[in-house]
This record gives structure tokens, C-alpha cells and sequence, in this order.
């Protein structure tokens, strides 16, 4: 699913339109879409009202709700179509054009130049998205919150690798950082 499938689709909640999807809030930590951002009217392209993703019933003509629970998205990155897109130096690099999810996990961002950056760059992203400089494979990297033993250290540092190897999980860390993580979506 894209970004693209979402963004400008009605929202339905008891068979009654009650907005408009525009973009979506993401964890950081886990780069799992949380929010559906809607506006209340399709003429305006402000954010009225947040819709958790576990609400989502279904995604076709329109995006249906189990229930309309409006929440305040907390702890997100919030991503829309069109935003620019800036490397850690400040330079421009274009604009998003599309937003690759797998199973409400954002795995890359395309970008209007295209040019196609994993969600593991992104450094911050409010108005525009910020992506930070690429680090040595695999320090530096945040380990997927399903790997962490322990919540102490959710970067990849030796500590991290020296334990991964006493525990004979090094492939599985490997393989669940950039770049293999987003072969195996």
C-alpha cells in the first residue's frame, strides 16, 4: 500500500463521510503508521482530527472505521504527500511523492527527483522531512523494537553486536536493519 491509496480518500465512520484522510503519523522508533491525519471538509488542507489505525476497517473507494474515535496523535512524525524533503546539510533534495507502507509500516519515501530513501533516514519530519547523514552499516542504526532485549540501548553500538554474537543473534539483527529490512517487506 502507498501513502497515494490514503491521502485524499474520504473517511467513513457508520456509513457517514466525516473527513478526509491527508497524510499520516508515524513512530520513529518503529516507523509504524499510528494516525490517519484527516480534515473535516475536503476544500481545506488543515488537520482537524487524528484517527487511530487500529480503527481502520477497510481500505477501498474509501477508508471505513470500526468506530470514529478522534485522539490527539502524540509521539509521531506526521508525513504528507508533497512536503519537502532536505538532506542533514540543509540541501534540498525535492519533494515526497509517494510513501511505501507494508502492513501499516512505512518502508520508503519516493521523492518527486525520484530518488528512493528508506524510512531509517529520516532524522525529523514536521513541515518538512529531514533526512540525517547515512551511518557506517550497521553502527549507528536503531535496532526494530521486536529485537530489543533490553530497552537501555536502541542504537547499534559494539555492545550491542558483542551481545548479539554471545547469543547467536547477529544474522537476525543484521538482517532486520537497513538495507536487508526493507528486502524482506
Amino acid at each position: 500500500m502507498f501513502l497515494s491509496d490514503l491521502s485524499n480518500k474520504i473517511i467513513y465512520a457508520s456509513n457517514q463521510p466525516r473527513g478526509v484522510c491527508l497524510g499520516v503519523g508515524i513512530s520513529l522508533k518503529t516507523y509504524a503508521v499510528k494516525y490517519l491525519l484527516c480534515s473535516s471538509s475536503a476544500t481545506t488542507q488543515t488537520v482537524d482530527f487524528a484517527v487511530s489505525v487500529s480503527a481502520v476497517d477497510e481500505v477501498g473507494d474509501g477508508v471505513n472505521l470500526k468506530r470514529l474515535r478522534a485522539v490527539f496523535p502524540n509521539g509521531c512524525a506526521r508525513i504528507f504527500i508533497g512536503r519537502p524533503i532536505y538532506s542533514a546539510e540543509g540541501g534540498f533534495i525535492g519533494f515526497i511523492r509517494d510513501v511505501e507502507m507494508h502492513d501499516f509500516a512505512v518502508t520508503r519515501l519516493f521523492s518527486d527527483r525520484e530518488e528512493i530513501f528508506p524510512v531509517t533516514a529520516i532524522a525529523a519530519c514536521a513541515d518538512a522531512v529531514i533526512l540525517r547523514k547515512e551511518q557506517p552499516f550497521p553502527l549507528g542504526q536503531r535496532v526494530p523494537a521486536p529485537l530489543l532485549s533490553s530497552k537501555n540501548e536502541p542504537i547499534v553500538t559494539k555492545s550491542v553486536l558483542r551481545k548479539a554474537i554471545a547469543k547467536g543473534e547477529l544474522i537476525k539483527l543484521t538482517l532486520a536493519l537497513s538495507p536487508f529490512r526493507l528486502e524482506l517487506c
